[in-house]
């Protein structure tokens, strides 16, 4: 058994991974390495076993018979993979309609050189999401884990109707309930629902949304509501949603953040797309960082560069302070955080935008532990994945070269990602 020492990038060269496919799971044995475990709060110096893409344990010496690679990380930390839970993966959006619209199958790509393992399309081209979730999952095609909602439920003219993609339209009780049923008949992840009833576009009434939050509950799917109020957030607690996506501007009422944690009801902030181009606008740093650069095309980034400041910018400057007020109320009363970004929206990008993310949940008053658990251990909590660092857990792990405890930056600080037992060559990602 040869001992192999961490030598960033080129370790996935060095052991002959390929990942433009799907590479088979390997057995690994990882040594010395700081593993930072969000279910328990704990730093521990450990070697982690690997096998058939699952953790097997933490032990001091691998089995006799074992015949995989055994790397030295000594000096540094290791975290569950990240996922997105609320994400559009065509591709990046930037002011003056300059996109990279390169597709879900290279945005899952991307996403693993980012450290994302995992992400939740709410809202894509149906039957193409749904064929390339189930090539990936028969182990035709790579990248990251991809789940979908498959379709968004709206009313006719509502929202996620403008973008010149079919989705799914329902305007009674009735039509609710068929939808829902034929998308867990799919196999959609989730159900994704818009309810907006004083926004600016149609929406479904309580009813409708009380029937297909119902129908998904008696079938034992999640489901996601998008809210534009703290009154849309209320009734989607009232019939019984799993979780509501977005922060409304605005206090959030001071009754309405234990109601939601009595009934166990998650929040997907998506800070990211809420407060993120302000930034990405007027902070170079931010865009000028070297993950920023390797997602996504210098046209993109230019864009924001150029982007006009204005009326936009100074209402996102004067929300801030009350939508990083409320995620912290929520977080408070016992509301369980979720990490999800909207990326493909203004003010995003693939893969990057979850490292922000994390950026803004400590920023809002989340702890460094709490941050990561939204976009792991909590991720899998809520999407039933074992999404951790302990024994049985999927074996989808990033390697950092600093704490992120430390510091949620040095998220950003990837010394390798394991996907699924494998070793995900970086460099090769580049070139999507």
């Amino acid at each position: 058994m040869q001992l192999r020492v961490l030598a960033g990038a080129c370790l996935a060269t060095m052991l002959n991974i390929t990942v433009s496919g799907v590479a088979a799971a390997q057995d690994l044995y990882l040594v010395n390495g700081r593993i930072v475990d969000p279910a328990t709060r704990d730093v521990r110096t450990a070697n982690l076993l690997i096998r058939d893409g699952v953790i097997v344990g933490e032990q001091a010496e691998p089995p006799a018979e074992f015949s995989g690679d055994r790397i030295d990380i000594t000096g540094k930390w290791v975290i569950p993979g990240l996922n997105d839970l609320h994400t559009h993966s065509y591709g990046n959006m930037a002011p003056g309609r300059v996109m990279d619209g390169v597709g879900t199958a290279a945005v899952a790509q991307r996403a693993l050189y980012a450290g994302v393992t995992g992400f939740l399309d709410l809202f894509g081209l149906e039957q193409s999401m749904f064929e390339l979730r189930r090539r990936q999952r028969a182990g035709e095609v790579g990248g990251a884990d991809l789940f979908a909602s498959l379709s968004c439920l709206t009313a006719t003219n509502g929202h996620c109707t403008e973008y010149g993609i079919p989705t799914r339209t329902m305007d009674t009780p009735e039509e609710a309930r068929q939808h829902v049923r034929e998308l867990v008949a799919k196999e959609a992840d989730v159900i994704k629902i818009v309810y907006a009833p004083t926004g600016r576009m149609p929406s479904i009434d309580r009813a409708t949304l009380e029937a297909a939050v119902a129908t998904a509950n008696e079938l034992d799917v999640r489901t996601i509501i998008h809210v534009s109020t703290w009154d849309d957030v209320r009734h989607a607690v009232a019939v019984g949603a799993s979780a509501v996506t977005h922060v409304p501007f605005g206090p959030i009422p001071p009754d309405l953040a234990s109601i939601m944690a009595a009934q166990r009801v998650y929040s997907i902030p998506t800070l990211a797309v809420e407060l993120d181009y302000l930034d990405f606008v007027t902070d170079s740093t931010v865009l000028n960082a070297v993950l920023a650069r390797s997602l996504t095309t210098e046209e993109v980034l230019d864009a924001y560069r150029a982007a006009e400041r204005g009326a936009r910018l100074e209402r996102l400057r004067t929300a801030r302070p009350t939508v990083l007020q409320s995620v912290k109320a929520m977080h408070d009363a016992g509301v369980p955080i979720l990490l999800g970004t909207d990326a493909g929206n203004f003010g995003t990008l693939q893969g990057y935008s979850v490292h922000r993310e994390l950026i803004l949940l400590v920023e809002a008053g989340l702890s460094a532990w709490d941050a990561l658990a939204a976009g792991t251990t909590r991720a899998g909590e809520f999407m039933r994945r074992p999404w951790g660092v302990s024994p049985g857990d999927q074996a989808s792990l990033i390697v950092l070269d600093a704490s992120p405890l430390e510091n949620i930056r040095n998220t950003q600080r990837i010394a390798l990602v394991i996907h699924r037992g494998t070793f995900v060559d970086r460099e090769a990602l580049e070139r999507y």
